[in-house]
C-alpha cells in the first residue's frame, strides 16, 4: 500500500472514531497523520474539531485556520470555524466565516441556519432576515428557518409578519416547544393574551411533559391575563413535572401570599429555605423576603440568583471619574405613579446642582401622570431606556460617563440587575428599592441606616454598608393629604377603633392574623382595614374566612380600594392605630401613615425588611412603637386602643414635632446621601472600601467618619 493510500486508510479510521464519540482515539490518530503530512488539511479540520468538543476553543480555531490555509475552498471548515470562533466569543469573526461557507455552499440549509443565528446573537436583525430568506427560498418547508425568520423580525418591531413567521414554523413542527412558545410570545406582544394562552394549552395537548411551556403559560396567566388561581395551579403542575424548578417554586408561594391562600404554607416555606440551603437556582430573593428567613439564607438566596450574571454579561469596570461635577445616575422602572416616585421625587428636586449633574435612567412605563411630569423636570437630564436591552442600557450610561449610578429597583419586579452586571459605573449603589443585599458584586455600596444595618449584621451584606443618620428613607414634604370621605361611606363604623394595615397582601400571614385577631377580639367593636386590589379579589374572601376560623366576625374586616396618591393618604385620617407586618414590615405605607397623622405600631426583626418601621418610627420621634415581639405588640395595641388620650398625643405629635422630624426632612436627608457619594468617591480615589456612617448636619454637607 501507498503511503497516500496508507495515510488516507488511517484518515478513514480516526473519522470513524470521531463519529462514535471516541474523542481522545481519534485525536491521537489525527495527530498522528498531521506529524507524518503536516499539510493533511483534513485531518488539521478534524482535529480541530475535537479540540472544540473538548472545549479548546482557542487550539481548535488554530487548526482549522491551519486547514483552511491548505485548501480554502472547504465549505464545512469554514463553518466549523465560525462555530468555535462563536464558543469563544468573538462574534463578528463567526459571522464573516459563516458567509465564507455559505458563498462556497450556497444550497446547503444548515450553512445558512448558523449565519443566521449568528447574526441574530450578533444584533444584526436585517442580516439575520436576509439569511433566513434566503434559506427558505431554497426549502420553504424548513421549519427552522420560519423560526429564526421570526427572531429576525421580532426585534424590528415587524410584530405581524413575526407572527406569520413563527406560526409556519409550529405547524411545520408541532412538537417544538420553543416554536410555541415564541408564537405565544409574539401574542401576547400584540396584546392577544388570550390567543397565547390557546397557543401554550394546544401545545401542551401534543407535550404535556413540557417543563418551559407550563412555566410559561402560569406567567401568562399570572401576569397579562390576571387569572391568579388558574395561574397558581399551572405553578404547581410546573413543580409536579420538575420539583426543582425554582422559579415555579418563587412564583406559586408568592401568589399564595398575594391572594392569602395559605394551605400548605409551612411546607412551601419549609421548601423553599431547603432550596436556598441547596442553591436551588433561580429561586426569588423577593419572594424570601417575606418568608420566615435569616439574613444568612437571604444573602445566599440572593448570590445564587445573581450568580449567572457575573458570566452572562462580563465588562471591566471603568475607572476614570468625570472631572467637574459627579455625574450620579438614578436607574429605575418607577419613575411614575409608584410608591418609589412618591419618595424621591423631591430627592432629585433638591440635589445641588452645584456640586452634581442627575441623570434619571427610566427603564419603565410612561404613565403620563402629573408624577411622571414632575420626575422628568426633576433630573438635569432624563432618558427613557424602556425599549432598550439591558447590554444597550449600559453602554448607553457608561458612554454618558456617569460616576455613581444608583439603582432603585434590587431585586423587585422590572429590574435590570443585568445593567449592574455589566458595571457601567466607577461606583455603583443601591438604595430604597429593594430591603436587603443584592448579591455577589453588583453593587459596590447599599445605602441603610443605625437600624436597618447595624454594624454587627455587616457581615450579612455582600455590599459595602453606608450608614446614613436618622432614616436610611427619603420622604418628600410636598404630598398632599386629601379630606376623606365620611366613614359609612367607606364602610367604617360610625364608632369605635380603627385599625388599619395597607401593607400588600403577602406580607400578611397566619401569624400576623393571629395577633390581630387576638387584638380585634379584646377590643370591642373595632375593626381591622384591609386595603383591597383589584386583582387580589380572592384575597378579600380568604382573609375573612381566615379571621372567622380565628373566632372574629368577618364583618369587622373592612376593606378600601385603590385610590389616587391624595385620596390614599386621607384614608389614614379615620384611622386610629396602623398594625405592622412581619417578616416584611411596612416601608413607603408605614411612612404614608406617619405623614398622613396614623401611629404605627411595629415589632423589631433581624433583617432589613423587618425593620423598616422602627427606623422611621425612631427618625419620626415614636420609638415607644416599636415592641420588641409578638406578644408585646398585641398588648400594646390592646392599651392603646383602650387609651383615648394616649393615641390622641401620638396624632398631635405626628401633626406637630412628627411632620417637622427628620423623616420628612427632604433636604436633609439629601444633604445626607450626597455626603455618601463624595465619601464613596474618596474612597474609590485612594483604592479603598470600608464601611462608613454619615454624620448629620442639616444643611451643609456632612463628612463621613469609619463605622
Amino acid at each position: 500500500m501507498s503511503e497516500a493510500n496508507e495515510i488516507s486508510s488511517q484518515f478513514e479510521r480516526a473519522y470513524r472514531l470521531h463519529q462514535q464519540g471516541k474523542l481522545r482515539e481519534a485525536f491521537l490518530r489525527y495527530d498522528a497523520i498531521i506529524k507524518a503530512m503536516p499539510r493533511h488539511a483534513p485531518a488539521l479540520h478534524y482535529s480541530g474539531v475535537v479540540l472544540h468538543q473538548s472545549g479548546k476553543f482557542d487550539a481548535a480555531i488554530e487548526r482549522i485556520r491551519a486547514s483552511l490555509a491548505i485548501d480554502p475552498q472547504e465549505a464545512d471548515a469554514w463553518s466549523n470555524l465560525a462555530i468555535a470562533l462563536q464558543a469563544s466569543g468573538r462574534q463578528d469573526l463567526a459571522i464573516n466565516a459563516f458567509v465564507e461557507a455559505a458563498r462556497l455552499a450556497p444550497n446547503s440549509s444548515s450553512v445558512l441556519a448558523n449565519l443566521a443565528g449568528a447574526q441574530l446573537l450578533a444584533g444584526r436583525h436585517a442580516e439575520a432576515e436576509a439569511s433566513a430568506r434566503q434559506l427558505l427560498a431554497q426549502d420553504g418547508t424548513f421549519a427552522a428557518g420560519w423560526f429564526t425568520l421570526a427572531l429576525a423580525l421580532q426585534p424590528q418591531g415587524r410584530m405581524l409578519e413575526a407572527l406569520d413567521a413563527v406560526t409556519r414554523a409550529a405547524g411545520l413542527a408541532p412538537d417544538q416547544e420553543g416554536f410555541a412558545g415564541l408564537k405565544a410570545q409574539i401574542e401576547t406582544g400584540i396584546g392577544a393574551p388570550d390567543k397565547a394562552r390557546h397557543t401554550f394549552e394546544t401545545a401542551l395537548a401534543r407535550l404535556p411533559m413540557s417543563v418551559a411551556l407550563r412555566f410559561e403559560l402560569a406567567s401568562l396567566l399570572e401576569h397579562r391575563i390576571r387569572d391568579l388561581p388558574a395561574a397558581a395551579a399551572a405553578y404547581e403542575q410546573t413543580l409536579r413535572i420538575d420539583p426543582n424548578h425554582g422559579a415555579a417554586l418563587s412564583q406559586l408561594t408568592f401568589l399564595r401570599g398575594k391572594l392569602a391562600d395559605w394551605r400548605d404554607r409551612e411546607q412551601l416555606v419549609q421548601r423553599y429555605r431547603d432550596g436556598v440551603q441547596a442553591a436551588l437556582p433561580a429561586l426569588s430573593p423577593f419572594a424570601l423576603l417575606s418568608l420566615p428567613s435569616t439574613r444568612a439564607e437571604q444573602r445566599k438566596c440572593a448570590e445564587t440568583w445573581t450568580a449567572a450574571l457575573a458570566s452572562a454579561a462580563p465588562m471591566s469596570r471603568r475607572r476614570v471619574l468625570s472631572p467637574g461635577r459627579l455625574r450620579i445616575g438614578y436607574l429605575s422602572a418607577d419613575f411614575h405613579s409608584h410608591a418609589t416616585a412618591f419618595l424621591t421625587a423631591g430627592l432629585f428636586e433638591q440635589h445641588d446642582r452645584a456640586r452634581f449633574e442627575i441623570v434619571g435612567y427610566s427603564t419603565g412605563p410612561d404613565d403620563h401622570s402629573p408624577m411622571r411630569a414632575r420626575i422628568e423636570r426633576a433630573f438635569d437630564r432624563f432618558i427613557d431606556v424602556r425599549d432598550r436591552d439591558p447590554f444597550a442600557i449600559a453602554d448607553i450610561i457608561r458612554r454618558d460617563a456617569v460616576d455613581i449610578l444608583v439603582d432603585l429597583k434590587g431585586h423587585t419586579q422590572d429590574a435590570m440587575p443585568v445593567v449592574l452586571a455589566r458595571r457601567p459605573a466607577p461606583i455603583q449603589v443601591h438604595y430604597l428599592g429593594y430591603p436587603g443585599t443584592l448579591g455577589m458584586k453588583l453593587v459596590d455600596y447599599l445605602i441603610g441606616d443605625a437600624i436597618v444595618t447595624p454594624v454587627e449584621h455587616l457581615s450579612d451584606y455582600a455590599e459595602t454598608i453606608a450608614v446614613l443618620p436618622g432614616a436610611y428613607q427619603v420622604n418628600d414634604r410636598e404630598r398632599p393629604v386629601g379630606e376623606p370621605p365620611p366613614r359609612r361611606a367607606l364602610g367604617l363604623p360610625d364608632a369605635g377603633i380603627v385599625f388599619c394595615s395597607f401593607n400588600q397582601t403577602y406580607k400578611i400571614n397566619p401569624q400576623v392574623l393571629d395577633a390581630w385577631a387576638s387584638i380585634l377580639k379584646a377590643v370591642p367593636e373595632s375593626v381591622l382595614w384591609l386595603l383591597a386590589r383589584t386583582d387580589e379579589d380572592l384575597a378579600i374572601g380568604n382573609l375573612r374566612r381566615e379571621a372567622e376560623a380565628r373566632g372574629v366576625d368577618a364583618r369587622r374586616v373592612v376593606f378600601a380600594t385603590h385610590r389616587p396618591n391624595a385620596e390614599y393618604l386621607a384614608l389614614y385620617r379615620h384611622a386610629d392605630l396602623f398594625l405592622d407586618t412581619w417578616p416584611y414590615n411596612a416601608h413607603t405605607t408605614a411612612s404614608d401613615a406617619l405623614w398622613a397623622g396614623c401611629p404605627v405600631l411595629t415589632t423589631l426583626g433581624t433583617t432589613f425588611a423587618g425593620r423598616v418601621a422602627a427606623s422611621l418610627l425612631h427618625a419620626a420621634g415614636l420609638p415607644e412603637l416599636v415592641t420588641a415581639d409578638t406578644h408585646e405588640y398585641v398588648a400594646r395595641a390592646i392599651a392603646l386602643a383602650q387609651d383615648r388620650d394616649e393615641l390622641t398625643r401620638l396624632k398631635t405629635h405626628l401633626a406637630g414635632p412628627g411632620h417637622a422630624s427628620a423623616l420628612f426632612d427632604t433636604e436633609r436627608t439629601t444633604r445626607a446621601l450626597e455626603a455618601a457619594y463624595v465619601a464613596m468617591v474618596d474612597q474609590f480615589r485612594q483604592g479603598v472600601r470600608k464601611p462608613f456612617r454619615v454624620q448629620a448636619i442639616p444643611t451643609q454637607p456632612p463628612m463621613p467618619a469609619d463605622v
